[in-house]
């Protein structure tokens, strides 16, 4: 019924929309605050920047009639593994994990995030790390992800 493959780079638009739509959902369950439309257009930019370095590959889910259904990013950095570390390692970043609302259910972002995974294993990341909504934790959970320490305090 689903098939994934690689998006194209004319599909960007339609995977920084997915982002707004996750975005907006994770704002609902979880009250992160919701994106505005021009964030759309940096995300889309990022896209295509970060596409273009090779550093930026998404995974999607089509459905019978070629339509994109859902999405996973994977995004190479070179950071530092915790804060006491001495060197930096190459690692990636699950992004913009999204599936519509009527294509749920289907098993589609554990297969795309696993796919995900395995590029950036074949790019040389040693550890992939995402931000999850509260909804998606059990999804990343059954694929090896673990629940980090973050904490967090409103200051105003």
């Amino acid at each position: 019924m689903y098939q994934t493959r690689w998006a194209a780079d004319h599909e960007l638009p339609i995977l920084a929309d997915f982002w707004f739509r996750m975005a907006c959902e994770m704002g609902q369950l979880d009250g992160i605050p919701k994106p505005d439309v021009q964030r759309v257009k940096q995300v889309e930019n990022m896209f295509l920047k970060e596409t273009a370095s090779g550093h930026l590959r998404f995974r999607v889910a089509i459905d019978s009639e070629d339509h994109i259904v859902s999405c996973a990013g994977g995004l190479i950095r070179t950071e530092y593994a915790f804060p006491l570390a001495e060197e930096q390692s190459l690692f990636g970043w699950i992004i913009s994990v999204y599936t519509l609302e009527e294509h749920r259910n289907h098993g589609l972002a554990r297969i795309l995030v696993d796919e995900v995974c395995s590029w950036l294993k074949e790019k040389g990341a040693e550890r992939a790390r995402l931000w999850s909504s509260s909804a998606g934790r059990s999804v990343y959970e059954h694929l090896g992800f673990k629940n980090m320490i973050d904490m967090e305090k409103p200051l105003s």
